[in-house]
């Protein structure tokens, strides 16, 4: 994660604060044909928590040499915002520790998944998973 503070002068001075998440490289190596139904297994602590409260699948802004998302941005005069672009999914449990999730809708891009943990509040790293769907858009039949 990467946090980064600038300085705008428009009559007045002031300031603006993001918070990132930035993966090195520009194109996850696990890419998946959007033309297909997509599932992945996400391992978790365990699997008693409800798992759209713990597991989140975000878009990512690519370059040739890393992938972003901004987590929050806040201003002098503005309130933080969360401007993630999150994909819903559908999710059940898989074995003791892991979810089964799957796309009803797998727009083209790239991906990040995070899953927090609920039992441990002060977590000090975020683990951020990472896959790609290409081709078109498609929905489940």
């Amino acid at each position: 994660m990467r946090t980064g503070a600038g300085v705008y002068i428009a009559g007045f001075a002031a300031s603006k604060s993001k918070t990132k998440i930035l993966v090195e490289g520009g194109s996850a190596g696990v890419r998946f044909d959007g033309t297909a139904p997509v599932a992945l297994i996400v391992r978790a602590r365990d699997n008693k928590a409800d798992p759209m409260s713990i597991i989140r699948v975000f878009r990512m802004k690519s370059t040739k040499k890393n992938r972003s998302a901004v987590i929050s941005a806040v201003g002098s005069f503005s309130v933080s915002s969360n401007t993630m672009d999150y994909l819903r999914f559908s999710a059940e449990k898989y074995g003791e520790s892991s979810y089964r999730l799957t796309f009803d809708e797998r727009p083209a891009g790239e991906y990040g998944i995070i899953v927090s943990n609920p039992n441990n509040v002060d977590e000090k790293m975020v683990i951020v998973s990472t896959f790609a769907i290409d081709g078109e858009a498609g929905t489940k039949e």
